[in-house]
């Protein structure tokens, strides 16, 4: 993965001007920028590893009714769930989401396994396994990662047992690049189940600005780089994902003035940039369409700040 360093040196850079307070609107284009330079390619090979069948029985037995209330998780089992994570069967990524979702309401990771994870799922060889291709076997590892990072901070922040701010600030420099890289929109996929990337980039995205140690910059870095990943896609989101966009725009332009002031700057900057394109390509009217869905969605929450919902009216307006 050491096509992308130079990639995250640039997130970073924006990241910390943004936590600085050094930059603001202009956050848009140097992100826009480096969007510009994850240029997809041909699919590459890619070859899946073999998951241990002993881990698929003791993940089963696990949570059967009858399983020890107190048994613990071990760590080789973790290894294990990692290797699973990049597997294209259906049946077993279904089984690998339930699970994690089973340890979480058992409370059965320790705080130990909580930030072992987040730094392992962070890592390059995850988030950006194949990403600059388009339908690429390495989307199912990717979006795996990206759902069981979400799952995994909300446990830690519920049980208050907190994902450290280092690691965190790492996991938002890498996500912001996967975002602005991602190339894969499919949403299911038969065989291999949901994929869904942009409602898992959401999703995940949403957990993280719910860490109150987090300033404001940091935040707002997240916001900005899915509204530019967001607007640059060409093809359509037909399987929920603006919902989860949706969700995590209003949740930010809820939570502070400063989030509300950028998006309604972003959304004219959006409307610009889309009356310049060309009517006459299908790209144009998928990007159209996705953006028309966001901001509809968006109409639907009720607590939105009343110059938000007066910014979108007045875009729907003109048509």
């Amino acid at each position: 993965m050491k096509e992308f360093g130079e990639f995250e040196r640039q997130a970073v850079m924006i990241h910390e001007q943004l936590a600085a307070g050094e930059i603001y609107y202009e956050a848009r284009d140097q992100l826009a920028k480096l969007a510009d330079k994850l240029k997809g390619h041909r699919r590459t090979p890619r070859e899946t590893p073999t998951v241990n069948p002993v881990f698929i029985v003791e993940m089963h037995l696990m949570m059967t009714d009858g399983a020890p209330q107190a048994s613990s998780v071990s760590d080789d089992f973790l290894a294990d769930l990692l290797v699973a994570i990049q597997t294209a069967d259906g049946h077993l990524r279904h089984q690998v989401v339930s699970w994690m979702n089973w340890a979480i309401d058992h409370h059965r990771l320790t705080n130990d396994q909580l930030q072992w994870l987040v730094v392992q799922l962070s890592q390059s060889k995850y988030l950006y396994d194949h990403l600059l291709e388009r339908n690429s076997p390495g989307v199912y590892a990717r979006s795996l990662t990206l759902v069981l990072l979400r799952f995994v901070l909300y446990a830690a922040r519920q049980q208050e047992r907190q994902i450290e701010v280092a690691t965190l600030k790492r996991l938002s420099n890498r996500l912001v690049v996967a975002m602005l890289g991602e190339k894969d929109l499919r949403g299911f996929v038969e065989g291999a189940g949901w994929v869904q990337t942009f409602a898992a980039y959401a999703g995940l995205c949403n957990e993280i600005c719910a860490d109150e140690r987090l300033n404001r910059g940091d935040k707002l870095f997240l916001v900005a780089a899915y509204l530019v990943a967001y607007r640059r896609l060409r093809a359509p989101l037909t399987m929920g994902e603006p919902d989860e966009g949706a969700a995590f725009i209003a949740q930010a332009v809820k939570t502070h003035p400063l989030y509300a002031r950028y998006f309604i700057e972003d959304l004219k900057a959006w409307r610009q940039e889309m009356d310049k394109q060309d009517p006459n390509k299908p790209a144009t009217w998928h990007r159209v369409f996705n953006y028309r869905h966001l901001l509809q969605l968006l109409l639907l929450d009720g607590a939105l700040p009343a110059q938000v919902v007066q910014a979108i009216m007045e875009q729907e307006n003109r048509g």
